[in-house]
């Protein structure tokens, strides 16, 4: 009895386990914070990104010497693709787009006509 119960038991891990490995990951990959750097006209400044994601939308915190906090407003994250516009006090709003994929982030973003890169990994 004991040895049957210990195989059922096990026979449903190794279910379980392989259900698990099965599924995709969710979206919701890319909360928490990351340290970023944005490039534009031949200029690079370091920044971080705080995320959160409640099913599409978007929510989180940024911070940059250059433009001070802001918030994330108007956020959307799908299929590993994210667009939202930072909002700031003292600097004009950024229009972000951009991709997780393989644990980074990377994508373009416009700000006073112009127009630059940015990528980001997980602060650790």
């Amino acid at each position: 009895m004991i040895r049957n119960t210990v195989f059922f038991t096990a026979i449903l891990l190794v279910i379980s386990l392989s259900t698990m490995a099965m599924t995709p990951a969710t979206d919701s990959n890319i909360k928490g914070e990351w340290v970023a750097t944005f490039t534009i006209a031949g200029q690079s400044v370091d920044g971080t990104l705080s995320f959160d994601v409640n099913g599409k939308v978007l929510v989180g915190t940024i911070f940059s010497g250059h433009t001070g906090k802001g918030t994330i407003t108007d956020g959307v994250f799908e299929n590993n693709k994210l667009s939202c516009t930072l909002k700031f006090e003292k600097h004009e709003s950024i229009a972000l787009s951009g991709e997780f994929k393989d644990d980074k982030l990377t994508g373009t973003f416009a700000t006073e006509g112009t127009t630059g890169t940015w990528t980001a990994v997980r602060k650790k």
